[in-house]
């Protein structure tokens, strides 16, 4: 199973009308269109479940930045993402060289009958 995303489309497009423009290059497995949580107006992108390899890769070649009812789609593959997330994770960053001389701290002693050091609170107001 190859997942697809697909961007861009129609908010009026349902869940049906993605599946058979995706069936047109290959078996799809599931469609999920991402819906507003509060409205459940969509939010122009979704995943589309392919079956096989194939298929996946002749929708990309066909769908991508295709037009339907004039709005420019995106299809892609949907675990790029993830890849890009662990490429930029296994590159090492290099090392500092170490400093010629090590740093000296000093322990600063209390002041008798100084402040806490606790800063004070702001008071809110209400107006």
């Amino acid at each position: 199973m190859v997942k697809l995303f697909a961007g861009g489309f129609p908010r009026d497009l349902d869940e049906q009308e993605l599946k058979d423009i995706f069936s047109q290059y290959g078996l799809v497995e599931a469609v999920n269109i991402v819906r507003d949580k509060h409205t459940g107006i969509s939010r122009r992108f979704g995943f589309v479940d392919m079956a096989d390899v194939e298929g996946a890769r002749l929708a990309i070649a066909n769908l991508h930045e295709a037009s339907i009812d004039g709005d420019t789609i995106s299809v892609k593959y949907a675990d790029d993402r993830e890849k890009q997330k662990e490429q930029n994770k296994r590159v090492v960053k290099p090392r500092r060289e170490p400093l010629d001389k090590p740093k000296v701290y000093q322990k600063v002693a209390k002041i008798p009958g100084a402040s806490t050091g606790k800063r004070p609170r702001k008071r809110i107001s209400k107006t």
